[in-house]
């Protein structure tokens, strides 16, 4: 059961950062939106279309900049587990463990 757990997470997580890529690309395309109505001068409230402009624009970046260096360090590890790290593998659960560990006991403990 646990195993089918953990494959269902790792399916997960590429999904994931597809739609992070497509958040953080619209992200700068509100960024956009936003601003060219302060170069068109069709914003009636210039200062808020520039905070949130600019809130926008740097949100979509950091996502997408996480998202690039998730992908370079994905791709450079893909077929070198020797490179991996405990600290770059998602972190196991410890109950899962025990129970692979242990010896099989009843339901009652003993």
């Amino acid at each position: 059961m646990a195993q089918h757990d953990e494959n269902k997470e790792q399916k997960q997580r590429g999904w994931v950062n597809y739609f992070r890529v497509l958040a953080g690309g619209y992200l700068l395309y509100l960024a956009y939106r936003l601003m060219r109505g302060i170069w068109d001068g069709t914003a009636e409230m210039t200062a808020l279309n520039a905070v949130g402009g600019a809130a926008f624009a740097v949100a979509g970046a950091l996502i997408l900049w996480r998202e690039w260096k998730a992908y370079q360090y994905a791709r450079a590890h893909k077929d070198d587990p020797d490179t991996w790290t405990l600290d770059d593998a998602p972190a196991e659960k410890p109950a899962a463990q025990d129970r692979t560990e242990a010896p099989e006991k009843g339901r009652d403990g003993e």
